[in-house]
């Protein structure tokens, strides 16, 4: 073989097998993951997959992004119309409404629950960015009793199946429709009514609660906040629990609460060595699916916070019965958006069979100051 011919067949061969790498490291953090017949979509931000192109306008952006949602949809047998509930995240919450006309569009007439938070950054810059889960199987909106329907692009609440979803809450009085005036444990203590009124609608109440979101927008108000919070939450076993702070909340409102609910037995777990917490479920099994805690790590590298926290999560799954690969959504939030690149580097190592869907977000301030937090629901059922 003379130098030409080697030189164009290691060209080739680099070719074929960076390709390989990359399709193999691709495949690592799937777009969806479906668990029976329950779908979870990784965020999508707003880069066009043709064109490589990001718009920075929220309107189009906006757009770009259910598109991207869309097509995954499709790809698995399934559409807006199967969607039970939505998270988004936005850089600039003073473009809500851009991002709210182009949202509301892609639905015909069912809304899915929604949760809407202002964050400090998005990977690739996106100003906006969804995650989604999907369900095919009986489903139905849920209003509080004597509620009438509003102009708003989410519903209060979507039980599918025995889980309910229920959108973010904050602390608005149902008789004035704005905000109380208070301190935070008076908006927190309104939040959790209104939440009630959706829980107690679809013939649940607070002990059906598996899984607590919490939104601050002062992190050193938490404290208060969790005192009121556990003040409604006052029987074992409590929900597993995220708390963080984030850069906005619609109507500038102190704390915004998501919750969901499962008709199904509820059994609190703790990994071998993990201390119980009065405050929180550590992880929480309700039937074949388990909602986890917050894992928070602050010291180390990168790659050691990310390697300690999913050693922590992988305690929890053995003792649900699970392991990594029954993980079905997993989402980072970071005190530095920055570090994305690292830490889904540094997670790909933990996932040689299935991946969850995968979400990384930015936020100004995680509990303890600390860089990286994860949140994380699993299930028993093997995933299609």
């Amino acid at each position: 073989m003379n130098r030409l011919s080697l030189l164009l067949t290691l060209a080739i061969t680099h070719l074929f097998c960076t390709d390989a790498t990359e399709t193999r490291a691709a495949a690592k953090f799937p777009q969806t993951r479906q668990v029976g017949d329950t779908l979870y979509l990784s965020a999508q931000g707003n880069r066009n997959p043709k064109t490589g192109e990001r718009s920075s306008d929220m309107g189009a952006a906006t757009r770009q992004v259910m598109l991207n949602l869309k097509r995954e949809l499709d790809a698995n047998g399934y559409d807006f119309s199967d969607v039970v509930a939505s998270h988004v995240w936005l850089t600039d919450l003073g473009k809500y409404q851009q991002m709210n006309s182009v949202y509301r569009s892609f639905f015909s007439n069912q809304f899915p629950v929604r949760t809407t938070v202002g964050v400090s950054g998005l990977p690739g810059e996106s100003p906006v960015q969804i995650a989604m889960v999907a369900f095919k199987g009986p489903r139905k909106v849920i209003f509080p009793h004597g509620a009438t329907p509003a102009d708003l692009p989410f519903s209060p609440g979507i039980l599918a199946g025995d889980t309910l979803y229920l959108s973010g809450h904050a602390g608005i009085d149902p008789q004035t429709g704005k905000l109380v005036e208070g301190d935070m444990r008076t908006h927190v203590l309104q939040t959790l009514r209104n939440t009630q009124g959706v829980l107690q609608a679809a013939g649940m109440d607070f002990e059906h609660v598996v899984s607590a979101y919490v939104f601050v927008q002062d992190l050193d108000q938490f404290g208060e906040a969790s005192e009121a919070y556990l003040s409604v939450f006052d029987t074992e076993p409590r929900p597993a629990r995220m708390p963080m702070g984030v850069a906005a909340i619609p109507l500038n409102s102190p704390v915004e609460i998501t919750l969901i609910a499962s008709r199904k037995p509820r059994q609190a777990l703790l990994g071998e060595g993990q201390p119980f917490s009065s405050n929180y479920s550590r992880g929480l099994l309700n039937g074949n699916t388990l909602h986890l805690a917050g894992i928070y790590r602050r010291k180390g590298t990168i790659q050691d916070q990310v390697d300690s926290a999913l050693e922590w999560i992988r305690s929890l799954l053995t003792a649900g019965d699970m392991g990594v690969e029954n993980m079905a959504e997993l989402r980072v939030y970071l005190s530095d958006i920055n570090n994305e690149p690292m830490v889904r580097e540094a997670c790909k190592k933990h996932f040689s069979v299935s991946s969850p869907a995968l979400s990384v977000i930015g936020v100004p301030r995680l509990p303890a100051d600390c860089e990286i937090m994860m949140g994380v629901v699993a299930a028993r059922q093997s995933a299609k």
